[in-house]
């Protein structure tokens, strides 16, 4: 295929969510194949699950932690660092007050849209 044949149609770049979803593939594959013990990143893994789900609705506490395959005290560390950084938000659960709800802030989303679209530029020589 040449590029520069104006008969060879030109490709697009992937966009954010290509990428997200292209980061969540490699994440596992990495995982699976070293082993969680040595390729483990609660924080990147429950970031991503948060970033790539349609709708950016607030998602439990419980089921967040279960984003990662690190034990579930690990992911609770993790989601308070992330909380500390300013990169999650934690929330009452107006339904049921015991739970907890978290989601991403307004600088996570920032942060990662900006992270993918620069992911995506990667990938234009290719």
């Amino acid at each position: 295929m040449n590029m520069d044949d104006p008969a060879t149609p030109a490709r697009l770049p992937p966009d954010r969510q290509d990428v997200a979803h292209f980061a969540v593939r490699a994440q596992r594959l990495l995982s699976s194949r070293l082993a969680h013990d040595l390729y483990s990143t609660p924080a990147w893994d429950m970031l991503l699950d948060l970033y790539i789900r349609a709708e950016r609705r607030p998602m439990s506490l419980t089921s967040l932690s279960g984003a990662s395959p690190a034990p579930s005290r690990t992911s609770l560390r993790a989601i308070d660092r992330l909380v500390r950084r300013n990169l999650l938000t934690r929330s009452q659960d107006a339904d049921d007050g015991r739970r907890i709800n978290v989601e991403l802030s307004p600088d996570a989303i920032s942060l990662l849209d900006t992270l993918f679209d620069e992911m995506a530029d990667l990938f234009l020589p290719l």
